[in-house]
């Protein structure tokens, strides 16, 4: 009975520690622990606010540059990062048999220009011949009024004035249709020249490469884009601020 009563008394000791750390715990930290009060030494400063968030970089003006008909791309003269002027070259397509056309088209003309000098000289001559039949014609109608030579020689001459208007008005006739062909020509030209200024493509505005979407030997087709590019004055964020 001794033993039993001293192994009871022996945990009074233990247990009175338990309780006295646990109000100490509840004093110090529970809702009987009294309130911390920070002092601190009143002085002007600046505050710098401090933000964070994730946003994305977009531009408010990019653009798509390609070609307005298809073709093959022959070689592309700029990369991803570079910095371009407006109007410089970025790229050229394949001109195939632009080159044959153009030539072709040339000689024609120069053909055509033959042509022309040779109406318009030929409608000179006819104007001159044209003049002196009519010189004669009058000359001819006053001789037969006078009796001095016959009505048929004066018809002869009559007919022969009006064969040179008649060969006048086909000179200028001949001379309009040889202009019609050096025009039509040099409108065909032209219309080469254009569609070949079509398979350079050009930077629209001062800006930065920002994707190269095709490569030499790519064939594209009418409003595809080979490169694209952002005017860096017009870089904004959007993002969330926490």
């Amino acid at each position: 009975m001794k033993i039993a009563t001293l192994r009871r008394w022996a945990w009074l000791p233990l247990a009175v520690a338990l309780l006295a750390g646990f109000a100490y715990v509840v004093a110090r930290s529970g809702p009987l622990a009294p309130i911390r009060v920070t002092v601190a030494t009143v002085a002007e400063g600046r505050v710098a606010p401090v933000l964070f968030g994730i946003g994305t970089v977009d531009a408010r003006r990019a653009y798509a540059v390609g070609p307005t008909a298809p073709g093959r791309l022959l070689q592309v003269d700029v990369d991803v990062g570079d910095t371009v002027r407006a109007g410089q070259v970025l790229a050229r397509l394949d001109p195939v048999d632009l080159d044959a056309r153009m030539a072709a088209l040339d000689a024609s003309a120069d053909r055509a220009r033959s042509a022309l000098a040779a109406a318009q000289a030929q409608q000179r001559d006819m104007n001159a011949r044209a003049e002196v039949a009519a010189i004669n014609a009058r000359r001819y109608v006053s001789l037969g009024q006078q009796q001095f030579v016959s009505a048929s020689a004066v018809e002869a001459r009559t007919q022969e004035h009006t064969s040179a208007h008649a060969a006048v008005d086909a000179a200028a006739a001949s001379a309009d249709s040889a202009r019609g062909d050096l025009a039509r020509l040099q409108a065909e030209r032209q219309a080469l020249i254009e569609q070949r200024n079509t398979l350079t493509l050009v930077a629209p505005v001062d800006g930065v490469i920002t994707a190269r979407d095709a490569e030499p030997g790519t064939t594209l087709v009418a409003g595809q884009a080979a490169l694209r590019l952002i005017d860096p004055a017009s870089l904004w964020v959007s993002t969330r601020i926490d």
